[in-house]
């Protein structure tokens, strides 16, 4: 025997001995199936679960719940409601609204004032309007509120900007037929005399520049400004055209 033929048997012995058993290839291509099965199998349930939560905001959107329900079937009855977004803005007013009382009917209580941003209390002073014939420059008006004290209805509308505010109250009430009347003069109030009719005026650092009069039986006039317009004070309150 050659060197070439040792060198064959004994590569070929070496081979021999490194082998592996026949069964080996089988029960690796076994455990290859059934992780690729496993495998398999995680991904379509991964899959059902995602689906499913992905369909439970839908469900939500398009089921109405009913008011008063203890759950999402709800074992009490009620009225079904679904909700909106409103896309309208809500103008704001200066003075904050009260809410009514809890007392019978949802009456208010007795000498409580309260604010309302229209005139449902008394439909005869919705058509009582006042419109400013001088504005001075850099004011806007704001939204007017109605307020019920007793037996009156006060409208108040309200400019204000940059070069200071002004006020207008219009007071609706049967026993008005003097300035006095209006419970509004400070003590330092003087007569003054203002679209033709008696009135009050009162003007200081401390206080707002304001004139008040009786426009007429029923209806007042009230009219205020900042400091920074006490000198257009008397120009302001002639200009208020009432009708």
């Amino acid at each position: 025997m050659d060197l070439e033929d040792e060198l064959r048997q004994a590569m070929a012995d070496h081979v021999t001995e490194l082998s592996a058993p026949g069964d080996l290839a089988a029960g690796a291509k076994r455990r290859h199936h059934r992780t690729v099965r496993r495998r398999a199998a995680f991904a379509v349930g991964a899959a059902g679960v995602i689906v499913a939560a992905g369909m439970i905001p839908a469900y939500n959107t398009i089921h109405p719940q009913t008011v008063g329900a203890d759950g999402p079937e709800g074992r009490k009855q009620g009225q079904q409601t679904t909700r909106t977004l409103s896309t309208s803005p809500t103008p704001s007013t200066d003075a904050p609204s009260s809410s009514p009382g809890a007392g019978p009917k949802g009456s208010h209580p007795a000498g409580r004032p309260t604010r309302q941003s229209d005139d449902t209390r008394n439909p005869g002073l919705g058509t009582v309007k006042a419109l400013l014939t001088y504005l001075p420059h850099g004011l806007t008006a704001k939204p007017c509120t109605t307020e019920h004290t007793g037996t009156k209805d006060t409208k108040t509308c309200r400019w204000s900007g940059s070069s200071g505010w002004i006020e207008v109250r219009l007071v609706h009430g049967k026993g008005l037929k003097s300035p006095s009347d209006l419970k509004l003069a400070p003590v330092v109030a003087k007569a003054f005399r203002v679209h033709g009719h008696q009135g009050l005026r009162a003007d200081g650092p401390a206080l707002p520049n304001q004139i008040m009069w009786i426009e007429r039986q029923g209806l007042g006039v009230w009219v205020g400004v900042s400091p920074s317009l006490g000198g257009s004070m008397t120009r302001i309150a002639e200009g208020v055209n009432v009708t």
